[in-house]
């Protein structure tokens, strides 16, 4: 429910460091976090837990660790030592992963699955929401992977599964003059900044993502009810669908249980807002996308599909430029 004491809050939850692949030290990635005016970052260092976090003014810094297998990849938040050495080094099968999953559960830990249909390094343990806590729906600068990951996370919502996504930059470097660690940032609703009201925000879904820090952003809101809630129905319920800096050329696609239910392609870049009723069970979800130009494409094929050789040079479909949560309806 919308309460005056919480806020949005700006931030990246999957970011790597020099402790494992990353090129930049702690201090440079914090840096870099302050420049882009992030409120939050977590700290994701594959198998590697993190030594002691900073206290830093304005930027909260969390915990974490990506337990990284051939079977899949996971982020494990809010627990300082949340990996075992030992357990990562026999972390080979799909049962081995609910042994060391648990483990980090029972010390408090979110547990996310990272990128699961990424073409480089899928999710090959069997794909089971019900394991984990929140998905990883869009992963590092937008592009043909987080499509199919969408179209998997619409499917538990279809099944049922009130799961709650985040959108992380994955950060290890830039390239030449990008600037790729808020690429995307995921927004979250909370009562403060703390590593606590951050992660409890995020499992609760209250969620949307943006290809930057200010650019396109979508809430979605029934009556007082906001992402992450379950409405019950009413013969007048409706759902409000904000939309802040919608591009130009960009379209607004809405989503309920049965597929696309609204469409808007903006003629101008523009704040843009529309209420629809809600009729059945299930629930309502937002995104927006762009149609891919020619720089976006040689971008695509230079940092992503050099490594994905069957998506080298492939006419793009449509791009997802923001992404919401999603907000429930039950009778």
């Amino acid at each position: 429910m919308k309460n005056s004491a919480y806020k949005w809050y700006a931030g990246v939850p999957h970011c790597h460091t020099v402790a494992s692949d990353g090129k930049l030290t702690l201090e440079q990635v914090i840096a870099k976090a302050k420049k882009n005016k992030l409120d939050f970052l977590m700290i994701t260092d594959h198998n590697v837990n993190c030594k002691d976090l900073p206290v830093v003014d304005g930027l909260t810094l969390i915990y974490g660790a990506e337990l990284t297998k051939h079977g899949g990849h996971c982020n494990m938040w809010g627990v300082k030592d949340v990996i075992d050495l030992e357990d990562y080094k026999t972390c080979e099968t799909y049962e081995d992963f609910l042994r060391v999953k648990n483990k980090a559960k029972e010390r408090g830990a979110v547990i996310c699955m990272n990128h699961p249909h990424c073409k480089q390094c899928p999710w090959r343990w069997e794909m089971n929401a019900d394991d984990v806590d929140v998905l990883e729906v869009w992963n590092a600068p937008t592009h043909y992977d987080n499509l199919e990951c969408t179209e998997w996370w619409h499917t538990q919502l279809r099944n049922g599964r009130k799961l709650p996504v985040v959108g992380g930059s994955d950060y290890h470097q830039d390239y030449v003059i990008t600037n790729m660690i808020a690429w995307p940032v995921t927004y979250v609703y909370a009562k403060s900044a703390s590593a606590e009201d951050i992660l409890d925000a995020i499992v609760k879904g209250r969620t949307t993502i943006s290809f930057a820090p200010g650019t396109t952003f979508i809430d979605i809101t029934s009556g007082t009810a906001i992402l992450g809630d379950t409405v019950k129905l009413t013969d007048d319920t409706s759902v409000t669908v904000n939309v802040k800096k919608l591009r130009k050329n960009h379209t607004l696609i809405v989503f309920d249980a049965d597929g696309e239910c609204f469409t808007y392609k903006a003629k101008k870049t523009e704040d843009y807002s529309v209420t629809l009723p809600v009729k059945k069970e299930g629930f309502i979800c937002a995104h927006t996308v762009f149609e891919p130009g020619f720089l976006y494409s040689k971008l695509h094929d230079y940092a992503l599909a050099s490594r994905i050789p069957e998506q080298k040079g492939m006419k793009l479909p449509p791009l997802i430029f923001a992404q919401s949560g999603a907000i429930y309806f039950e009778k």
